[in-house]
């Protein structure tokens, strides 16, 4: 199994959603944050208070916030890849 000493902080994530959706308007790439934000809260049931993009005393640290960070990464990266998928079918 690979392992890298290197970790992805909340801050590196977040510049990494939003050169991933640089293409669309920051109201389009609000809503879509929103909705993966959304869907951490709310269908997981992950308390506001543990998710570390949105609570500053949680920002960069390890553990469970730092799998957040993947996490919100990895749902941004399957919404990318649909949106992209969307556009180039409908083009």
């Amino acid at each position: 199994m690979f392992k890298t000493k290197e970790k992805v902080t909340t801050d590196q994530a977040s510049r990494m959603i939003t050169a991933m959706f640089s293409r669309l308007s920051v109201k389009d790439r609000n809503q879509i944050l929103r909705l993966i934000d959304e869907f951490v809260l709310e269908d997981l049931k992950i308390p506001r208070r543990k998710v570390p993009w949105l609570n500053s005393d949680k920002r960069n640290i390890d553990d469970f916030p730092h799998v957040l960070d993947l996490m919100r990464l990895s749902y941004a990266r399957l919404v990318n890849d649909d949106h992209k998928e969307y556009i180039k079918n409908i083009h």
